[in-house]
């Protein structure tokens, strides 16, 4: 199993078009470093719900404190706006780049970043840049688009024996126009493939209705199978949080002062929010920890450290891009089992009556350690369980880190050679 994993992952590392997705990713990473970290600066310091402003009650101290939030609230938007667009860009440029001998003037990458912004651009008539950039979040959209772009230059290139001309310009300018037509009809009647991806989540929940274990096990998994591929989305917003169960359980915690007893001890707040999610979608932060001890490249390393403090606040962009984890098939395994494992572990405890579920309102942002922690008001066995999930997600990434090592030493020796 181990080898024929290895294996699999150095043949489709060799590929051109899984190169050009893996080198975009690594390029953008110090911009998502910085939307990222702008990002958590606004969660937990200028939201009136972060966590830092809910202690030390910063909007009464720091002047201006609106206008600097929204200031970083539409640099961070702008920012991942940019990242979508260039990855556009980048994804048909270093295609077209590594698979061709003629010369790259770079018209595939234009070309694609422009088709990518006019798709989006329909999920905002009146030109919103911020609105657009919430499109933006779902990476696998420009990554499709610059690979389509990119195959059809290829594929234009081989027929025509030269490099561009007059005519071939008009031609795929031709083909250009017709593709922004249908897609973004098609996109106009679906309002954004994310979202209807998410809304069929909904549907086989069956939003209204108390969802069983095993359907929670499931969505997480579609969820967390979708996020590994780039369709990236709030989850908590747009499936966990249409269940009527969190508002009875915090009515009922806020009249009888009673975790034990609530009407509803299994839900996605109780399982996923406070236990499947620490450090992000995967169990980000069981990676990251995993990472910093075994890891040998240097380039991951450097991802690593950088991400550390980011997926303590749940925010895992930065190893998404570095490592990369997005598309690594050595990762897929525990990215999706991880998350699963938590849960269990959380089901089994909360029904044991070892550890209260977590009910209580907390604060944006909360780093997710203490999200268990402050849920249940501050009972130290939901902060032990967290950590057991960490530790036993980290267990099960061991492995398989192991064999990104091994993967990574091999390719390297290959370059060598």
């Amino acid at each position: 199993m181990e080898n024929q994993l290895i294996n699999f992952t150095q043949r489709l590392t060799k590929k051109h078009f899984y190169q050009a997705i893996i080198n975009a990713l690594r390029i953008l990473l110090p911009f998502e470093f910085i939307g990222i970290s702008l990002h958590i600066i606004y969660e937990t310091t200028f939201h009136r719900n972060g966590i830092f402003e809910a202690i030390f009650d910063l909007h009464s101290h720091i002047p201006a404190f609106k206008q600097i939030g929204m200031t970083l609230k539409v640099s961070e938007s702008l920012i991942f706006l940019s990242i979508a667009l260039l990855i556009a860009f980048l994804v048909a440029d270093l295609l077209v780049s590594s698979s061709t001998k003629y010369q790259n003037n770079h018209l595939a990458g234009l070309i694609s970043l422009i088709l990518y912004f006019t798709l989006i651009s329909e999920t905002s008539p009146s030109l919103n840049l911020l609105q657009i950039s919430e499109s933006s979040g779902n990476i696998l959209l420009p990554i499709v688009m610059g690979l389509i772009i990119g195959f059809s230059f290829l594929k234009l290139q081989s027929n025509f024996h030269s490099t561009f001309d007059t005519n071939l310009s008009i031609l795929l300018f031709f083909i250009f126009i017709l593709i922004v037509g249908a897609i973004g009809l098609t996109v106009h009647q679906t309002q954004y493939y994310a979202t209807l991806f998410y809304q069929q989540v909904t549907s086989l929940l069956n939003i209204g209705q108390h969802p069983s274990f095993f359907k929670i096990l499931l969505a997480v998994s579609l969820r967390n199978i979708a996020h590994f591929f780039g369709m990236i989305s709030d989850f908590t917003n747009t499936v966990a949080n249409h269940f009527p169960d969190e508002s009875a359980n915090l009515a009922y915690a806020s009249a009888h002062h009673n975790l034990w007893k609530i009407p509803y001890p299994i839900t996605f707040h109780t399982l996923y929010n406070s236990y499947g999610m620490l450090g992000g979608s995967g169990m980000l932060l069981a990676l990251n920890g995993t990472l910093l001890f075994k890891v040998k490249d240097k380039q991951m390393q450097f991802a690593a450290r950088l991400s550390m403090g980011q997926t303590l606040f749940d925010q895992g962009g930065t190893l998404l891009f570095g490592i990369p984890v997005l598309f690594n098939p050595l990762l897929l395994i525990p990215f999706l089992l991880s998350p699963l494992v938590s849960m269990i572990l959380a089901f089994l405890f909360i029904s044991w009556k070892l550890v209260p579920p977590a009910t209580y309102m907390i604060p944006n942002a909360t780093p997710s350690l203490l999200r268990a922690f402050l849920g249940t008001n501050g009972d130290w066995r939901a902060l032990i369980l967290s950590l057991i999930c960490v530790a036993v997600s980290g267990i099960i990434y061991y492995p398989f880190v192991k064999m990104l090592n091994r993967a990574t030493l091999e390719q390297g020796d290959e370059m060598h050679d």
